[in-house]
């Protein structure tokens, strides 16, 4: 435990899980936090006002519900609130780019705060051109001096620090600092999580099934899933569940279509965001966590898998692959229809010795590296 207690600001824009993984990791770090004694705020700006119940009681939010911009959300309440209250906290940690905080911290507590960049900077994002030429405009005029005016932009690995070299603005000069990062082993009533999972999922009781877990994104390769399954059905006679929010109706829907046009409706199944039991539940109950990503900063879900001693198989476009890789937690490939499927049918084809030892290597790995307990934000508070 460390002995010098911080008071902590944390700045999110919510701590709703439909926006993906960085808030399921927040809440668990901060729960951590509290547990070894520190004090913790978390400012969100969200109009729905989403109340995380797992967090920790002791933990003070506070939500600028009145902003401008859906996703910059241009808050003056929140410039008052930060000029009358920023000599409060020891440190500030802000959580993502491209919005208002990070301008605001420039101007007001200058060289007091570090900027999570959540995977926001990954290359992936200059395939799009318009989205990338705003994102450029704003870096040359407003958020590459936003990070220079901080204590260090924070990256959750080297792979992702080195990253930062080929994306789509000028990172140079900017101080990186990579900083452990994970969740809670978690804890749950398993029997109890494994009835809610199939009082919901009935047709998928006797069946062996592979799990995704994310947001419906085209960053996350989706269609790679799809074509994998295609590309191996007559080899391959177990399932797969896809889950997630959908913030990208479009997206989805064409999945599906893809699917029905391969006939691959009884064999790959859609569902709406998993939580709490029935997200364990459902990671308990898997073969393995499936992450096909083009672009991934961290990966919660591969994580949370690897928690429970569920193998993971993923691309090497995933920051935390090398990790998995050298633990033999699970199977890694390029973020290609090929490589994937191959290494979905080379864990199919395990005996059950090495799916056992696989299982092993994965809860070595997770708390060699991944749980918070043991490295939450430890190189910044000390």
């Amino acid at each position: 435990m460390l002995k010098i207690k911080k008071k902590i600001l944390r700045i999110i824009a919510s701590l709703n899980p439909k926006f993906g993984g960085p808030s399921n990791a927040l809440v668990d770090s901060s729960n951590n936090l509290i547990d070894n004694g520190h004090s913790l705020t978390i400012v969100t700006f969200d109009k729905s006002s989403y109340k995380n119940k797992s967090l920790n009681k002791k933990i003070k939010i506070i939500n600028f519900n009145k902003y401008f911009g859906e996703k910059y959300k241009l808050s003056f309440y929140f410039i008052f609130w930060l000029l009358k209250n920023k000599n409060n906290f020891d440190l500030i940690l802000i959580h993502g780019l491209w919005f208002f905080p990070n301008l605001v911290a420039r101007f007001l507590v200058k060289k007091k705060y570090y900027i999570f960049s959540h995977g926001q900077l990954d290359p992936f994002f200059k395939k799009n051109f318009f989205k990338k030429l705003k994102k450029q405009i704003y870096w040359f005029f407003f958020e590459k001096q936003n990070l220079l005016s901080s204590k260090s932009l924070l990256v959750t690995s080297k792979n992702e620090a080195k990253s930062l070299e080929n994306t789509y603005v000028n990172c140079e000069k900017i101080k990186k600092k990579i900083i452990k990062y994970g969740i809670n082993l978690p804890k749950f009533n398993k029997s109890k999580s494994q009835k809610i999972f199939y009082k919901k999922f009935k047709f998928l009781k006797n069946k062996k099934f592979h799990l995704f877990l994310g947001r419906f994104h085209k960053k996350k390769g989706l269609e790679i899933l799809i074509n994998s399954i295609y590309r191996i059905n007559t080899q391959f006679n177990e399932v797969l569940l896809l889950a997630g929010p959908t913030l990208e109706s479009d997206f989805k829907n064409n999945l599906k279509k893809k699917v029905k046009e391969y006939n691959l409706q009884n064999k790959i199944f859609f569902s709406n965001s998993l939580y709490n039991e029935l997200k364990w539940g459902a990671i308990q109950e898997s073969q393995t966590m499936l992450l096909s990503s083009h672009g991934e900063n961290f990966g919660v879900s591969l994580v949370e898998s690897l928690s429970l001693g569920k193998p993971v198989i993923t691309t090497n476009k995933v920051n935390i692959s090398p990790i998995i890789k050298k633990y033999n937690a699970g199977f890694v490939s390029s973020d290609s229809v090929i490589g994937f499927s191959n290494n979905l049918l080379k864990f199919y084809n395990l005996n059950k010795k090495l799916k056992k030892k696989m299982t092993l290597n994965a809860k070595k790995c997770f708390k060699d590296n991944f749980d918070i307990k043991y490295n939450n934000l430890k190189n910044i508070l000390n």
